[in-house]
């Protein structure tokens, strides 16, 4: 599913695996993409049937496989159409499917815990890594995308597909309340899947509000937003939250233990209401310190996360599944 999810945080999240132990060459560690060749140690990122078959393959030959849990049954609710009555079988698939790893892995302590409710013994938190060579503010793509897409002023921004359980619908009702702020969306829409209110707000958004769809160049995006609100209900990370940091951009978070990553009044500011929401943004926008100060601490978050201490953490857990420790 690679093509599909290409733009999605699982898919941004195995190319920043492929480029951080390509950075790694001094392990001697050869990869491939093609799970049907000779490998000692098979990876796995999605939770699809063909995974699992290659999972009971890997199995079956006496090969070492390591699974990256990008999915639970909680960031899974809440999505789509019929995700919420389907989570619930999938999180017993997803204790099952987990279990047959020689070693899960998992963005955040967050998701470290829920893996543990299903039955995992000891999961591994290893962050996505964010890719600081891509996500830097540039002034060129702002000028661009800020002309694109005819903003100009504070623009309030997020990134992503706009499930309801991004919080999209907030973030709607946010732009209806503070009218002097543009509004932006960037991501593809994926009607197809969005549930039928969120499908009726993006025919009808406010006037402040613009859906973007799929963007060209992503790092354009974060360039031409001012302030990154994302009011997500669940994440595992949020890889968004990681880039938009990298990027120089003061970030506002739903109060969720996903982002217990990130520190309320240093590296970011985080609220659990649209009253919050608003103070929050309207604070960054007329306090100029303050915004220096969550966009300098921001951009240390992210080099917490670099892809290069990623690379570094899965080589070791590569190395101990091997017995090479």
């Amino acid at each position: 599913m690679e093509k599909r999810l290409d733009t999605s945080g699982i898919g941004v999240a195995t190319q920043n695996q492929r480029k951080a132990l390509d950075g790694l060459n001094k392990f001697d560690l050869e990869l491939t993409r093609d799970p049907w060749s000779d490998y000692d140690l098979l990876h796995l990122n999605t939770i699809g049937p063909k995974s699992l078959f290659h999972l009971s393959r890997a199995k079956i030959m006496d090969k070492k496989v390591v699974i990256h849990a990008h999915t639970t049954g909680e960031d899974f609710k809440g999505s789509f159409t019929f995700s919420n009555k389907l989570s619930g079988p999938l999180k017993k698939y997803l204790g099952f499917y987990y279990r047959q790893a020689d070693a899960v892995l998992c963005p955040s302590n967050y998701t470290r815990e829920k893996l543990i409710e299903y039955g995992v013994d000891n999961p591994v938190v290893v962050s996505n890594g964010v890719d600081l060579d891509k996500y830097s503010y540039d002034k060129k793509l702002r000028k661009r995308y800020r002309e694109r897409y005819g903003l100009s002023g504070t623009v309030v921004f997020a990134v992503g597909s706009p499930f309801k359980r991004k919080g999209v619908i907030d973030f709607a009702k946010l732009a209806e309340e503070l009218p002097e702020y543009s509004f932006v969306w960037f991501g593809p829409l994926r009607k197809k899947l969005q549930k039928r209110e969120v499908k009726r707000l993006m025919d009808n958004p406010p006037e402040n509000l613009l859906f973007t769809d799929k963007v060209e160049n992503i790092v354009g995006a974060y360039s031409a937003g001012d302030i990154f609100y994302f009011p997500s209900y669940n994440e595992n990370q949020g890889l968004v939250v990681l880039e938009a940091a990298a990027c120089g951009r003061p970030l506002v978070l739903r109060d969720i233990p996903g982002f217990n990553y990130c520190s309320h009044g240093v590296d970011c500011l985080k609220g659990e209401n649209l009253d919050e929401f608003k103070k929050h943004i309207k604070k960054i926008d007329r306090d100029e310190e303050l915004k220096k100060q969550l966009v300098s601490n921001g951009i240390k978050l992210s080099k917490q996360h670099s892809l290069e201490k990623t690379g570094g953490k899965l080589i070791d857990i590569y190395r101990e599944v091997l017995g090479l420790k």
